[in-house]
């Protein structure tokens, strides 16, 4: 019953965030008994067993669902009897308990700009379980002290190509203090997954940075997932509020489980 918790580390490093499903009761006859547990990854296969066939495979598109969602841990009774309430057509007559939840680290964002609206950015996404990290060529402006408890700071190279290169289930937003770094920043990640990829700045300010990267070969697929203008449009003006936009724009999205294109 506890083949899979040396298993768990490692999943969660790979995929960020699964879900566990978990027999805590049962009654008559059931498959397994309680304490057996099942892990299901975000491509909806399966590690481990909680008795295999129609029961499984629901218990399957539950926790699927409940990882998509992001939503709270559950219980919910499955019950092995042809008609009623949470049966699924088996005869066996019992009743399993499982107890579905999300196991996860924290999201990695990677900030790039350390001014105004970088530490905004920095403090709101700390609040609300990110972990922060935050990239700018101008080492005075990652200053420990303006920033959350936490944040790892890193001062790159003017052409940003030594940009720590973040796995796929990163986020990054590229908020510098102008188009020509952000374009740095667009190119020194061009061709890495990421879950999400942002670029602060105007419609025109888009148009004209993504007609010189289309020139340099960026395809129309390279640049559609680059979400720009960053954030949603709440009318945001300072930098808080422009914080709050983009950290609203990336909840959606994880809410919805809507990975970036590689």
């Amino acid at each position: 019953m506890t083949e899979i918790f040396a298993d768990i580390l490692g999943l969660v490093a790979q995929h960020h965030r699964i879900a566990l499903a978990t027999i805590v009761a049962s009654k008559g006859s059931v498959p397994r008994l309680p304490g057996s547990r099942m892990a299901v990854l975000p491509d909806g296969s399966t590690r481990a067993t909680i008795g295999g066939g129609k029961f499984e495979d629901l218990v399957r598109q539950d926790a699927l669902e409940l990882l998509r969602s992001n939503g709270k841990p559950l219980l919910r009774e499955y019950a092995f009897v042809p008609e009623g309430p949470g049966s699924f057509g088996a005869v066996c007559g019992g009743v399993a308990t499982v107890f579905l939840e999300v196991l996860g680290r924290k999201r990695p964002l990677v900030i790039a700009g350390a001014g105004h609206c970088g530490k905004a950015l920095a403090r709101v996404a700390a609040a609300t379980g990110y972990d922060v990290v935050v990239v700018d060529d101008r080492n005075d402006l990652l200053d420990p002290r303006e920033f959350p408890e936490g944040a790892q700071l890193v001062t790159v190279k003017p052409d940003y190509s030594d940009i720590p290169i973040p796995g796929p289930e990163a986020a990054v937003a590229t908020i510098t203090r102008g188009h020509l770094c952000d374009g740095l920043v667009l190119r020194a990640l061009r061709g890495v997954p990421l879950f999400y990829l942002g670029m602060i700045g105007s419609k025109a300010k888009k148009l004209a940075l993504f007609k010189q990267l289309r020139e340099e070969g960026f395809t129309d697929e390279e640049l559609a997932r680059v979400h720009s203008p960053i954030g949603l449009e709440i009318g945001a003006e300072t930098p808080e509020e422009i914080a709050i936009s983009i950290l609203a724009e990336l909840i959606a999205i994880e809410r919805r489980r809507e990975p970036m294109p590689a």
